[in-house]
């Protein structure tokens, strides 16, 4: 086990994703702030400093049981009515899975895309392998040369089949080529689905896994996925589509234990935990809105009425009392870097690009943020002070 800590530093109104100190399938994912994903993305909004503690964990899964009323194919008595738990596009064929020789039926001479139960699939077809079933019986599919679902349980046949929102589930299958000759050229290719209504009332539909495309070995494979729920629907349909649709020799296949499992998945050994000390800050590139007036004065321009507040700064180093949107220079001789924050009503600071000031000439004591007032005469504008009238330009134009 091992800790990190990791310290960031994040934008203002951006992103950053941050992820797991180990990553692996293996693994259970545990964040401070309630995820359980590898990886969580994060956008500054609040100015500030803030942690993420991420537990890397080995996994525990708790399954409840099978949501299929019949995914084993042993439910049921009376192999002359088709099988209940599920439906299926073809047709059935109702052979005894205990039978043998259903190649001998004239009925049946000659069927393609029908399925039935059995117990061996060689009973079944002469050109069957010596495939027993993986538990009780299996489905048996004949040369899946048409469109369409081959097996499909929906919640009318499972009234376990229901989904509840953000749930995980597990869904496996076992399934197995069936032909010791055709099938090489023509194997069947699996793709199961998971269908469910949407809360407007729309079907929406999800792959369950990749296409499993079966091989010359005559024996089972395991298919196994997890599968989280975007909604809550208690109208759901699991089914598999065999995507090669060749008709004859071949593209033949056998199923057995369909599983659909929510799954509480916990976690339990510690492997390695990291911390991220992410500091949000605002990066916003330096603004142009301070003006220099009357030779000595700083303004910070608030014209649209943004601003309530304000800190000016000389040489990085907050000015005592220097809080109002004019700012008079005091040092005439020694050069200094002046900026301002200026503080917008939603919390947000603003900061202005920094001027140099050099030696310059005082001009007359007078605080035009506080002291002075505007007025018109002749059309132009004038700012008149308790010892002066001046032009907007800063100009002493009369000495009362």
């Amino acid at each position: 086990m091992f800790t990190l800590l990791t310290i960031l530093s994040l934008c203002l109104d951006s992103t950053m994703t941050i992820c797991s100190p180990a990553i692996d399938d293996s693994l259970f994912y545990v964040w401070s702030n309630g995820a359980q994903t590898e990886c969580i993305t994060l956008t500054g909004t609040t100015l500030g400093e803030a942690e993420y503690t991420c537990e890397a964990r080995t996994k525990t899964f708790m399954t409840t049981e099978n949501l299929m009323a019949n995914g084993d194919f042993e439910n049921y008595t009376d192999y002359h009515q088709p099988p209940t738990g599920y439906t299926s596009d073809y047709e059935y064929l109702p052979f005894d899975p205990y039978g043998t020789d259903l190649y001998d039926k004239p009925e049946y001479q000659g069927k393609s895309g029908v399925y039935l139960l059995s117990n061996n699939a060689k009973h079944t077809w002469r050109d069957y392998a010596n495939v027993s079933p993986h538990s009780g019986n299996l489905f048996a599919m004949f040369d899946a040369a048409h469109s369409g679902y081959a097996w499909k349980a929906s919640t009318p046949e499972n009234p376990g089949l229901k989904i509840l929102e953000g749930g995980l589930y597990v869904f496996s299958y076992w399934a197995a080529d069936l032909n010791e000759a055709a099938q090489r050229a023509h194997p069947a290719q699996l793709q199961f689905t998971i269908r469910y209504k949407m809360p407007d009332g729309t079907m929406k539909k999800d792959s369950l896994g990749e296409v499993m495309t079966l091989g010359k070995d005559n024996l089972w494979h395991y298919s196994q996925t997890f599968w989280t729920s975007p909604v809550t629907s208690d109208s759901i349909e699991i089914g598999v589509e065999d995507l090669n649709n060749y008709y004859g020799q071949g593209n033949d296949f056998g199923l057995d234990d369909i599983i659909f499992q929510m799954v509480t998945l916990e976690g339990s050994e510690l492997i390695a935990t990291e911390t991220f000390r992410i500091t949000t800050e605002d990066c916003t590139p330096c603004q142009e809105f301070v003006y220099r007036k009357w030779n000595d004065v700083l303004f910070a321009d608030n014209k649209d009425g943004q601003f309530v507040a304000y800190q000016w700064y000389a040489d990085s180093v907050a000015i005592e009392g220097a809080t109002a949107q004019f700012y008079q220079l005091t040092d005439t001789v020694t050069p200094h870097l002046y900026y301002v924050e200026a503080t917008m009503e939603n919390g947000r600071v603003r900061t202005s690009c920094v001027q140099l000031f050099e030696q310059f000439t005082a001009s007359a004591p007078q605080h035009p943020a506080q002291s002075a007032r505007r007025f018109l005469h002749n059309g132009q504008l004038y700012i008149k002070t308790e010892d002066a009238i001046y032009s907007i330009f800063g100009s002493k134009i009369l000495v009362p």
